[in-house]
């Protein structure tokens, strides 16, 4: 509010609600106040829906690492059933409707799909490096590029296992988020 009208331009450059003159006129005033009042109620709307936001996202957050992940695998074995610790397979690979745990140098075949058994595992420890290879990521040594689209990974025990371009980025991420302070 001032007497002066030259300063009005100056006043919207700086993002004035309004401006208002000496005399001013009751009617006017009160459309300012109802103004002031508006704007204060959206910014309110926009920090209440920001938070929001926070919160879910925490909670999307949060429950991701709630869930549980199997400790053990029961695998048929012939006229036996055997349990393999998920924390001991080296690695998987599809075979059809199967997926073979390598577990040091044992083998066992699993009547479930690459992709399902994929997405039972912490996806924090097992990553799937190719369409047809999970590693367990405690047992990568070495990430080796190939060109563009290949790369392989050497496993503390020395095996060599292919990669694509697609696992190499999943790798990086999960080693990259697994290893912050």
């Amino acid at each position: 509010m001032t007497a002066h009208s030259q300063y009005a331009i100056q006043a919207f450059e700086v993002h004035a609600l309004d401006y208002l003159t000496k005399p001013v006129e009751a009617e006017r005033l009160q459309a300012t106040v109802h103004r002031v009042k508006e704007r204060i109620a959206a910014n309110r709307a926009l920090i209440t829906q920001e938070q929001l936001k926070s919160i879910l996202a925490s909670l999307e957050t949060s429950g991701q690492i709630r869930r549980e992940y199997p400790a053990r695998l029961l695998v048929p074995n012939g006229t036996k059933d055997s349990f393999v610790a998920v924390s001991e397979i080296d690695w998987i690979e599809a075979a059809d409707y199967y997926a073979c745990l390598h577990v040091g140098a044992k083998s066992f075949m699993l009547r479930e799909t690459i992709k399902e058994l994929a997405n039972t595992l912490d996806p924090v420890k097992f990553v799937r490096i190719h369409r047809s290879i999970i590693v367990n990521v405690a047992q990568v040594r070495e990430i080796l590029r190939e060109g563009r689209s290949e790369g392989a990974v050497i496993l503390n025990n020395g095996k060599r296992l292919r990669m694509s371009k697609a696992g190499w980025h999943s790798l990086i991420l999960v080693s990259r988020s697994t290893h912050r302070p």
